[in-house]
């Protein structure tokens, strides 16, 4: 069995490398070691430059859009920004992830859920991939398998990312809580090391969660059930949460390809420093990557094109996140206070994650105007 792209992970940097190539007439095989549709830990926020990353109809997953984002200080001292129209719209991400593999498989791509790849070997001018009793081959396996993605450990890509980790639930609440939330995200830091926790709504419940980017950070659970008595959540006995690894950008020049193959979204370590966003990273990483794989194909191109263009389009704002997440981390209640003092900081803040500004417009304005920023931390 011979296959021209074999995609390892069906989260939405996979499922939409894995469409784009199908549609492209390339024969693709899209592999999940889940059952989908699978749940994910996952505030599920679609900030608005990831809208255009999506194929059309996206927005009946919509389950609510926020016009307001509250930022909190150890869940006291709340500031609120608001905007006229939406700048993030919330989704669950087993339906969205489910949707793109639907999406793929119309497109074309031979989609295999539960289905788990188990080793890789890069031969000249292709890849051999074994799956319990089955071996096949493909001339280009892209890796969209994760933060522990199999892919990057087996072959040599170099990547330049730090794990963090993050705890989160789908936190069931009275209609008068749930109303309380509606149209609005909230963000708290202060009191986890090195992150923050936040509240986002959906159609019939609160995803609630707690995140640090220092996989080292003690008793998570018990700072999670902290923020949630701080904003008077209610914590039914035995509620479920579930934790996952956040692989955010550091800076360092990264080569996300080998000779056969190239690492998206998650695997990649592109995940945004400063927000934990995730999604905007893996959509753009995914389209980037089936792109690059299709002029290749046609004799136009080299994979290394892709590492290219992630180290020329994505990580230098990634760099500059990093860079002011280890201050307003650091930090935080001095930041809190300057925030206060001046809203359009916050302001400027929710517009880079829109798409509105950028990190390095953001750090030149913070930079500018506060002696804390122009300390040497890096």
């Amino acid at each position: 069995m011979v296959f021209d792209v074999v995609v390892c992970g069906a989260g939405p940097a996979g499922a939409t490398a894995a469409r784009e190539l199908a549609q492209a007439g390339l024969k693709v095989l899209l592999c999940e070691k889940d059952k989908i549709p699978r749940y994910k830990p996952c505030g599920g926020g679609l900030t608005k430059k990831a809208w255009g990353e999506l194929p059309p109809g996206w927005e009946a997953l919509v389950e609510d859009v926020a016009c307001q984002v509250i930022f909190y200080h150890r869940e006291k001292q709340p500031l609120e920004v608001t905007f006229e129209g939406p700048v993030v719209k919330l989704i669950m991400r087993d339906r969205l992830d489910f949707w793109l593999v639907e999406k793929a498989s119309t497109a074309g791509a031979e989609v295999r859920d539960g289905y788990r790849v188990e080793r890789i070997v890069e031969e000249e001018g292709q890849v051999r991939i074994y799956a319990g009793r089955e071996s096949f081959k493909a001339r280009v396996i892209i890796g969209a398998d994760g933060a522990r993605s199999l892919v990057a450990r087996q072959l040599p890509f170099r990547l330049a990312r730090a794990l963090g980790i993050a705890l989160e639930c789908e936190l069931p609440v009275p209609e008068r809580i749930l109303d309380k939330y509606r149209h609005s995200l909230v963000l708290s830091y202060g009191n986890i090391p090195g992150g923050y926790a936040w509240v986002f709504p959906k159609a019939t419940h609160l995803s609630v969660g707690i995140g640090s980017f220092n996989r080292r950070v003690k008793n998570l659970k018990s700072l999670f059930q902290k923020f949630c008595q701080g904003l008077e959540l209610p914590l039914q006995p035995g509620i479920r949460c579930r934790g996952t690894l956040i692989p955010s950008a550091i800076p360092g020049e990264v080569s996300l390809n080998t000779s056969n193959g190239l690492l998206v979204g998650d695997a990649a370590g592109l995940v945004d420093p400063f927000s934990g966003e995730g999604l905007y990273y893996a959509l753009k990483s995914g389209r980037l990557a089936a792109a690059t794989v299709f002029s290749f194909f046609q004799g136009r191109g080299e994979l290394r094109e892709y590492s290219k263009a992630i180290n020329s389009q994505l990580l230098p704002h990634l760099h500059y996140a990093h860079r002011i997440a280890r201050v307003v981390y650091a930090f935080t209640p001095l930041i809190h206070r300057l925030v206060l003092a001046n809203r359009e900081v916050a302001r400027r803040l929710v517009e880079v994650l829109c798409g509105a500004r950028t990190y390095p417009e953001l750090w030149e304005y913070l930079y500018a105007r506060y002696r804390i920023f122009q300390r040497n931390f890096f």
